[in-house]
C-alpha cells in the first residue's frame, strides 16, 4: 500500500501579516478537519536569532504557540508534531537577504494524522493574504521528478532513463566541488525557480495569486481561455485551476501531457518523457514502482 501523502506549498510576495493570523488559520482548519495535535514541537531556529540562546525545541500547545509568536513578535515559525512518519509540520520562512518574499509550506510523514488534501487551508491563507501562489502534490512523484542526486537515483526511483542527461553545477562556495547532477529541466513535473526560494510546480490543482502573472510568459485571460482545464474558477485573491482529478503520479500518457500544456501556457516551456525522446510518451516509462502500478 503506497503512502503517497499530500504537501502543499503557499508563497507570499512579503511577509503576511499579521502572523499570528497564519497560525491562527492553520489552527482553525486543522481543528475542523479534526486533526488538530494537542501539542507541537516549536523550532528555536525559526525567528530571531536572538531569541535561540541554548532553549532546546519547545513542546507548547497551540494557544502557547500562539502567545510565542505574538510575545517574541515573530515573522517565521516552524512547528512539528515530531520527525518520524507519523509526523506533521508548518513552516513559515521568508528570504530576508532578498527581499520579504515569504513562504509557508507543510511535511507529513507516511503515518501522520493530517488532512488527505490540503484545500481548505490554502483557500483559506489565499483569502486572507496577497500570494503568488500555492499547489499541493504528491511527495512521491514530486521527489522523484525533482531528484538531481545522481548517485542515489537508481537507488531511490529505480532503472535510469536510457537518455538521461547530466549537467556541472558550479560550486557556490570554495570547499565544495563542482557536481554532476541529473537534468531534470524538461521533466514534467519539474520546479521552476521564480525567485530565491520561491517556486512554480505544475500542480494537477493550482491556486494562482494576483503575484503570479509578472513571472508567467501569458495572461489570465490566455488561461481563462485555454480548453484543457476540468475546472476554473476565478476569485478576488486567485485563480484555482484543476486539469487532473487526483494529484499528478506519471510524467507520460495524458497526465504528462497535461503538465505539457501547463508548461506550454503558462511559460511558453515544453517537457517531454522518458528524457530526451521530445515527446511524451503512451505507455509508463521508468519510475518508482509504487507508482507504475
Amino acid at each position: 500500500m503506497i503512502h503517497d501523502r499530500l504537501h502543499f506549498q503557499v508563497t507570499f510576495s512579503a511577509i503576511p501579516e499579521p502572523v499570528p493570523d497564519v497560525w491562527r488559520t492553520i489552527v482553525s482548519v486543522l481543528r475542523e478537519e479534526r486533526c488538530l495535535p494537542k501539542e507541537f514541537k516549536v523550532s528555536q531556529l525559526a525567528g530571531h536569532p536572538e531569541d535561540l540562546k541554548s532553549e532546546d525545541d519547545l513542546l507548547l500547545a497551540t494557544d502557547q504557540i500562539l502567545d510565542l509568536i505574538e510575545e517574541r513578535q515573530l515573522d517565521a515559525f516552524f512547528v512539528l508534531t515530531n520527525r518520524g512518519s507519523s509526523g506533521v509540520g508548518f513552516n513559515l520562512a521568508h528570504m530576508k537577504e532578498i527581499g520579504q518574499q515569504s513562504v509557508l509550506s507543510c511535511r507529513v510523514g507516511a503515518k501522520a494524522t493530517a488532512p488527505g488534501k490540503w484545500n481548505i487551508l490554502i483557500a483559506a491563507i489565499a483569502n486572507q493574504w496577497g500570494t503568488i501562489g500555492a499547489w499541493q502534490w504528491g511527495s512521491l512523484y514530486n521527489a522523484w521528478q525533482n531528484s538531481t542526486n545522481l548517485k542515489f537515483y537508481e537507488h531511490s526511483f529505480g532503472k535510469l532513463p536510457s537518455g538521461l542527461q547530466t549537467v556541472i553545477e558550479k560550486s557556490v562556495g570554495v570547499l565544495s566541488p563542482d557536481q554532476e547532477i541529473v537534468d531534470t529541466s524538461r521533466n514534467p513535473g519539474r520546479h521552476k525557480k521564480l525567485l530565491v526560494g520561491i517556486y512554480f510546480l505544475p500542480t494537477a490543482e493550482m491556486w494562482l495569486g494576483p503575484h503570479f502573472w509578472q513571472y508567467a510568459k501569458c495572461t489570465k485571460e490566455e488561461v481563462h481561455a485555454a480548453d484543457f482545464f476540468l475546472e476554473k474558477r476565478d476569485t478576488p485573491h486567485f485563480l484555482y485551476l484543476k486539469s487532473w482529478p487526483q494529484p499528478f503520479t506519471r510524467p507520460d500518457g495524458e497526465q504528462g501531457r497535461q503538465q505539457q500544456r501547463i508548461w506550454q501556457l503558462l511559460f511558453h516551456e515544453d517537457c517531454e518523457w522518458p528524457p530526451g525522446s521530445g515527446t511524451i510518451c503512451e505507455e509508463p516509462m521508468y519510475g518508482p514502482p509504487e507508482l507504475m502500478r
